[in-house]
């Protein structure tokens, strides 16, 4: 799971990435949601959260120079048809602090979005409407679910199976709900993922990493898979 493009809590360096992705490149399986999976390598999916510009601008390249794919998780209310903003000044906005508006252009447009997925590189999911936390009383599921998914895959041109929940946040009732409308569902975890069958898949997060192979050491390793074992047991 990761977000910006630039270096800090919420991101990564362009330079991190990029030694990042070669990582992957040699050494996994890289996957969108409900492709096999290669059972003599480590199978990697990777997410990014929010469609900020710098996905369009800077990963989505170095993605594709190195022949791997993403899921982009794209907040509805936060993108726009376009933008009179430099490309510079874009990418400015993405840096600053902030998630939920559209600051200075720092979203991917509408285009950009609809660009990227007809590249068969990026899978679009749905990452609400109004990216509120599905755990709160009033949060409109209707509106965050089933709305949101109708938009993108109108704008987008494309079939939209896979809801990554706003900040990891849950009830068991938004699960349900979510389920009956996407193939996937998405949350914060740092657990691993036995395959693609289980009611909710696990992310690990992966922003502000200090090296490109951080994620994927023994240690790491070993702790997803606990996690993902501790999950079962308390049913979470």
């Amino acid at each position: 799971m990761y977000h910006k493009a630039s270096a800090g809590r919420d991101g990564n360096s362009v330079e991190m990435l990029d030694a990042h992705f070669a990582f992957i490149a040699r050494s996994c399986h890289c996957v969108l949601p409900g492709e096999p999976l290669d059972p003599d390598r480590l199978n990697v999916l990777l997410s990014f959260d929010d469609a900020y510009f710098d996905f369009y601008a800077i990963v989505f390249p170095l993605l594709r120079r190195y022949g791997l794919r993403a899921l982009l998780a794209v907040p509805v209310c936060a993108i726009v048809d376009g933008t009179s903003a430099s490309p510079s000044n874009r990418l400015q906005a993405c840096s600053e602090r902030g998630r939920d508006e559209n600051r200075g252009g720092d979203r991917c447009t509408w285009s950009e979005l609809a660009a990227m997925a007809a590249s068969q590189s990026i899978s679009i999911a749905s990452h609400g409407f109004s990216h509120v936390p599905l755990d709160r009383p009033e949060a409109d599921l209707h509106t965050e679910v089933v709305v949101a998914k109708t938009m993108l895959a109108a704008r987008t041109g494309r079939a939209i199976n896979s809801f990554v929940l706003p900040y990891g946040r849950f009830t068991a009732e938004t699960i349900t709900y979510a389920k009956q409308h996407y193939q996937y569902v998405f949350r914060i975890g740092g657990a691993d993922n036995p395959g693609w069958t289980g009611k909710v898949i696990y992310r690990v997060d992966a922003d502000d990493m200090t090296s490109p192979d951080v994620l994927f050491s023994r240690r790491r390793i070993a702790s997803y898979r606990w996690h993902r074992h501790w999950n079962a047991v308390r049913s979470r």
